[in-house]
């Protein structure tokens, strides 16, 4: 069981990181194709971003994944509820310097990449260790 939750772990982490690329291909094509594509951004893919992560640190845990990659994995859930909370001044139709904030919306989001590149990068050095 151990054995098949550190696999799963890997495996999610690669979906993670697909997930995390499809956020920005859909916030390009939502900004600069069609803004139907921002409903696929704020609602459905963003769900796989942020609960993903908290049952692959179940699942971790159960195949006893270290606790640093642990911790990489819940700081997506932790980040993904700061993009959120980031847009909260925009949705509230803020005014002046309140509104710049949901600027930051950008920046985290890069934030985020950055994370899952270093989850990804330690997640398979993990993998590749003699059993």
């Amino acid at each position: 069981m151990r054995e098949n939750a550190g696999r799963l772990f890997v495996w999610g982490t690669y979906v993670v990181a697909a997930a995390v690329v499809v956020q920005f291909l859909l916030a390009g094509l939502g900004v600069f194709a069609d803004s139907g594509f921002l409903f696929w951004h704020a609602s459905v893919n963003s769900v796989v971003v942020g609960l993903l992560p908290l049952v692959l640190v179940l699942v971790g845990w159960l195949g006893r994944v270290p606790g640093r990659l642990l911790w990489l994995m819940a700081a997506m859930f932790g980040l993904t509820v700061l993009q959120s909370l980031l847009l909260f001044p925009y949705h509230l139709d803020a005014r002046g310097a309140l509104r710049y904030i949901s600027g930051l919306h950008v920046v985290n989001a890069l934030f985020m990449a950055w994370v899952v590149l270093q989850l990804v990068d330690r997640t398979r050095a993990w993998a590749a260790r003699p059993a």
